[in-house]
């Protein structure tokens, strides 16, 4: 997702760069950003979720000072489908609470809101690590969660009105709109409203660590880790140092063996965008009335590389499939990866007839949406 203001990343967290060494990982931010965030989420956007679509547990739930409130206050049974659900929020039961001081927690936004969705792809894509996304309305006077710390990354993401805020390495401030707050994993914080209502963003980055790519590579060349220790370790006489040492001795072939350039290419390689599919089906179906003046561009979360095989082809890898097309195309794909909307006729080094046929073939494969 592109804005005016820059990616995704950018928008929220300012020069990748200046964050990455600065923050990611060790310092929390508070940013006044000067963006709605308005094509992202929205008040309307959450009266939208729960009044005009049919949410079910748990894509919401209610918090009030610090206790989840039992489903069966804001859930009720309706006809669905042909059968009955126990599990359907009812939205006048849902709205009575907030007005009683609950705090609204939409869960899992990204999968349930395209345009959040797009903005956690986006995010995806330049940070490499998975995001999560939930969003909060919380009224007037009210503290949804208390003091805690997450055991992921956090970014906030200020939509509505004013929340203040407690964060270690940060101390006491309030979040106006367009503010974003990042907070490392393990970080203590806490938020509560006083005056007026506020809506945000939580966007928990799920770092992946050089921990866990040690741990892979132990589980996969040591299984004797996960042997059980003798039956009756703890009795008087029983020793354990022998199935150490060698536990440990394995352990450390392994890791000695372990070739980092290989490790680091497992970790590429286990990273798969996430991929929206926002406007494919509408793409499909105006394929057969495709022409030069329609516009196209690559889909959110589609990582592609090209190269050139044998024999001048072009070859052009998503994921774990590979698509070849001939030399001509290539100025043509160029264009295409840079991620902007382009027109059919507009795409450079081939004629009418083959910008229809690659358009075509592309937005099959599922490579590109007609913008």
């Amino acid at each position: 997702m592109e804005a005016p203001g820059g990616s995704a990343f950018q928008r929220c967290l300012g020069d990748f760069e200046d964050f990455a060494q600065k923050y990611w990982g060790r310092e929390p931010l508070h940013r006044s950003t000067g963006d709605s965030f308005a094509d992202v989420f929205s008040l309307d956007a959450v009266d939208e979720l729960i009044t005009s679509t049919t949410p079910r547990r748990p894509e919401l739930r209610l918090v009030r000072e610090g206790k989840t409130l039992d489903p069966a206050s804001y859930a009720s049974a309706i006809r669905l489908g042909g059968r009955q659900v126990d599990d359907a929020i009812d939205p006048e039961k849902v709205i009575d609470a907030i007005a009683e001081g609950a705090t609204l927690v939409l869960q899992s936004l990204h999968r349930t809101c395209a345009p959040v969705g797009e903005f956690a792809a986006a995010l995806e894509a330049e940070m490499s690590h998975p995001v999560q996304v939930n969003a909060y309305l919380t009224p007037a006077g009210s503290r949804g969660l208390s003091t805690h710390a997450d055991g992921h990354d956090v970014l906030v993401v200020q939509l509505h009105g004013e929340k203040r805020w407690e964060v270690d390495g940060l101390g006491e401030f309030t979040a106006v709109p367009g503010d974003t707050i990042y907070i490392p994993a393990h970080s203590q914080h806490q938020a509560w409203t006083e005056s007026g209502s506020s809506l945000h963003l939580t966007v928990g980055i799920l770092r992946v660590t050089y921990r866990a790519a040690v741990e892979r590579v132990l589980r996969a060349k040591v299984p004797r880790l996960d042997d059980p220790l003798p039956l009756g370790y703890t009795h008087v006489g029983t020793s354990l140092d022998h199935g150490f040492e060698g536990a440990l001795e394995e352990a450390g072939a392994a890791l000695l063996e372990a070739d980092p350039l290989e490790m680091g290419r497992q970790e590429v390689s286990r990273r798969r965008p996430r991929l929206l599919a926002r406007r494919r089906l509408t793409s499909l179906i105006r394929l057969s009335d495709l022409g030069l003046e329609d516009r196209v561009q690559l889909r959110p979360g589609i990582s592609t590389t090209l190269r050139l095989d044998d024999e001048g082809r072009v070859r052009m890898t998503i994921s774990d499939s590979v698509l070849t097309l001939p030399l001509s195309a290539r100025p043509a794909l160029e264009t295409l990866l840079l991620g902007l909307p382009v027109a059919v006729g507009e795409l450079p080094g081939i004629d009418p007839e083959s910008q229809l046929v690659l358009v075509r073939r592309l937005v099959t494969e599922g490579l590109l949406i007609l913008h």
